[in-house]
């Protein structure tokens, strides 16, 4: 311990003190749960509720409060307010502790404002932003404490950065686990400005490999939740993630930073909810694995190349407009071109409807404005149904003398009288009490269709015409006979999502369980303009949270090439998201990010990133060796997994570029213990796995032997390079490359700089 003897003495105090308050804390929450809160006082209506949350909430803080006893609080801060004398020491843990007697904070949450000082402040003159303004004064001490596994002071810091990179090597070299976990006490700067970035505005996070994008995307959601708590639930919160694979891996860290309820979901997932029907996803991986298989004919890279331009377009906001034209037509086939009128009476004229249906209510979807206009509709058949029951006796009375006047015969006569007043009264009815009917039947003439019935219609029947010289006909052709292929195997493509939820939510409207207030996108760069767009539609507003890599945008035929760009579709011109970078990477070693680094150099500028920085030093080298032939290789392989075994890893990957490749890979290493990844997969276990190049992105392993590295399997094509840099990334502490066939030159060029052995 860096500290004087009095201080530590004080700092043993302290958590004795800390950690009796929490035992007393839970202690008198276990006895008024057994009591049934009965010192509490209830209306007798609200009775049950009550007592349910109470006993939600108590359980709730026992669970949390149990589980930070042995580790109450990570840091410190003392600071003094300008103008003030008093320095205050403030503590902060992952869950507040307060003396409920005194008041005094003995623990402050993370989250809580003042925290900033922590994560962002040096000693010597800072400031925080709070609810009451801006606070400034002076920081006099920044400290961190480590806790043995029994909760005993092991050391304590004082520091100036939080954190720096040669403290954070105990918490980086340690082995991967099979799950993320959460980073409060050793959150950075640049980490930090992301995590209390403000609400209600667009954040952009473009973050290397091994940044902690998902990890602070998570640390993000708990932080809004603290902060926002009077503007939200956390119902109204939605994380995205690329696969439920993913879900998985990430599935522990909400939990463990005290939030409950977020709602979590694939892409796919969220779509079939919100269009209101589930269908067969034609695998996206296999498309990618067509466009990055390097033994394509002449004729199927012409055929990838129509493929890969339907996709962008598919993708694109201008296939978004060509909807709305589309949808335009579909909007004027529910509105008649005929006044209200029941009978010979007019309650509404033909161009107040149009006003009302086209400009007034032109913001709803199409059937919520039907609903509003009926409203309108059967509210002027009530407003006037004095008048015109008026008016329908007059005429009675009227038709009545006139054939009193006219017929001699008196029982025609009555029977006509009959008729009249019987007709008068029918009508009288009528206009009283089905005013609605009357009023949905004026739309009654067009039913309304599923999303995919429009949609279908859209490709094939208005699409060509739309487009007309706009778009390349071999483009259009593709589209609907795609489209028609995936339909007669009862499928669609992962790009039909985003306009059936559009469509979806211009022609249906959304459920209100969909009332979102924030969306966070991970893997971002995966997603389209067009995906963006809808987000926006769901969520009512700005409030999104992006965070990607366009160094990994492998899909790059529906998804994001330039944040920027992108944004200003989405948002427009009037709106400036916030943009922030994130340039440290914390999961490689120096060794293994140089590599990467290499890879993806020449992409740089095109997608207007930045290299990644390692925070890790050190390392061991990355190994690369060129075999005799692939039985040597395996032999290799096998080996090594034995090495890899033997230092303790747990997490261990064998990376081949395709589906075949690993199938292939697998019957030759001949373990039965080894697992292949799939799209399929929705858990993650860690262990020995082979995974196919473009499904290791977002995972993360202690140790990674990729095969085949050679000039044909990776050549310097944008997609394969990326390929390559994820392939690279995911290696935490140890990468061996391997290759039969001559290297590819990715490689090759870093290789003359030495950083191989």
């Amino acid at each position: 311990m860096n500290i004087s003897l009095d201080d530590e003495l004080a700092e043993k105090n302290k958590l004795k003190r800390t950690k009796d308050y929490i035992d007393k804390e839970v202690k008198e929450s276990e006895e008024r749960l057994e009591r049934g809160f009965e010192d509490y006082d209830f209306d007798d209506y609200a009775d049950d509720y009550m007592k349910a949350a109470l006993r939600d909430k108590f359980t709730s803080r026992i669970k949390n409060l149990r589980k930070v006893r042995n580790k109450p609080y990570f840091a410190r801060v003392d600071f003094i307010e300008k103008g003030e004398t008093k320095r205050d020491a403030f503590y902060l843990g992952k869950v507040m502790v307060t003396d409920h007697e005194t008041l005094e904070q003995i623990v402050i949450d993370w989250r809580a404002p003042i925290a900033d000082l922590y994560y962002e402040g040096r000693l010597g003159e800072a400031n925080y932003n709070c609810p009451e303004g801006n606070i400034e004064g002076e920081i006099k001490l920044k400290r961190q404490y480590f806790f043995t596994k029994d909760g005993e002071l092991e050391n304590v810091m004082d520091i100036d950065i939080t954190t720096n990179d040669e403290m954070l090597q105990p918490f980086l070299t340690a082995n991967s686990d099979t799950r993320l976990k959460n980073i409060i006490s050793t959150i950075q700067a640049e980490q930090n400005k992301i995590i209390r970035a403000e609400m209600w505005k667009p954040l952009i996070v473009q973050g290397v490999a091994g940044s902690g994008k998902t990890t602070i995307a998570l640390h993000r959601i708990a932080y809004l939740i603290y902060n926002y708590d009077k503007n939200f639930f956390p119902e109204e919160f939605l994380i995205i993630a690329p696969n439920k694979f993913f879900l998985n891996y990430i599935s522990n860290v909400l939990p463990d930073l005290g939030v409950d309820r977020v709602q979590q979901s694939t892409y796919e997932d969220i779509a079939f909810e919100i269009i209101g029907a589930e269908y067969d996803i034609e695998d996206p991986n296999e498309k990618l694995a067509r466009m990055i298989d390097n033994n394509k004919s002449e004729k199927e890279e012409e055929m990838c190349k129509v493929i890969e331009e339907a996709s962008i377009f598919k993708s694109s906001i201008r296939f978004k407009n060509m909807i709305d034209e589309y949808l335009y037509e579909v909007e004027k086939r529910f509105i008649p071109d005929d006044d209200f009128r029941i009978d010979k009476y007019v309650f509404m004229k033909k161009e107040d409807i149009h006003h009302l249906y086209f400009r007034e209510y032109a913001n709803l979807p199409i059937c919520r404005r039907i609903e509003e206009i009926t409203k309108h509709l059967k509210n002027s058949v009530m407003m006037r149904s004095a008048q015109i029951l008026k008016d329908i006796e007059e005429d009675r009375d009227y038709k009545v003398a006139k054939v009193k006047l006219e017929e001699p015969v008196e029982e025609i006569r009555l029977s006509l009288i009959r008729n009249i007043y019987g007709d008068a009264e029918k009508l009288a009815k009528s206009i009283v009490k089905d005013a609605k009917k009357h009023a949905l039947n004026y739309f009654g003439a067009n039913k309304v269709m599923t999303p995919l019935k429009y949609y279908k219609e859209f490709i094939d029947v208005y699409l060509e015409q739309i487009a007309e010289n706009r778009i390349d006909k071999k483009r259009i052709q593709y589209l609907k006979d795609s489209f028609s292929s995936a339909q007669r195997k009862g499928k669609i493509e992962m790009e039909d999502l985003a306009p059936l939820m559009y469509i979806k939510c211009m022609v249906h409207g959304i459920k209100t369980k969909f009332e979102l207030k924030h969306i966070v996108v991970d893997e971002a760069q995966d997603f389209s303009e067009f995906q963006f767009y809808v987000f926006k539609k769901i969520v009512k507003s700005d409030s999104m949270t992006i965070l990607g890599d366009l160094a990994q945008g492998i899909y790059y035929y529906r998804g994001t090439r330039n944040w920027q760009k992108t944004m200003k579709i989405v948002f427009g011109e009037d709106t400036e998201p916030t943009y922030l970078t994130l340039k440290k990477t914390y999961r490689t070693t120096e060794e293994i990010m140089n590599v990467a680094n290499h890879v993806i150099s020449h992409l740089l500028d095109k997608l207007n990133c930045e290299p990644g920085e390692p925070v890790m030093k050190n390392g061991a080298p990355v190994t690369i060796k060129q075999f005799e032939d692939r039985e040597e290789m395996i032999s290799r392989i096998k080996e090594r997994l034995l090495e890899f075994e033997e230092k303790g890893f747990t997490n261990i990957a064998v990376i081949g570029k395709t589906i075949p490749d690993c199938l292939r890979l697998e019957k030759e290493i001949g373990r039965e213990d080894i697992h292949l990844i799939s799209s399929k997969d929705s858990e993650y276990n860690g262990g020995i796995n082979i995974v196919p190049s473009y499904l290791s992105k977002g995972l993360e392993f202690d140790a990674v032997i990729i095969t085949d590295a050679d000039r044909h399997n990776y050549s310097k094509s944008e997609v394969d390079t990326k390929l390559l840099y994820v392939c690279i990334t995911r290696a935490m502490n140890t990468l061996d490359i391997y290759t039969v066939s001559e290297l590819t030159t990715l490689l090759e060029e870093t290789n003359r700089d030495n950083l191989f052995c």
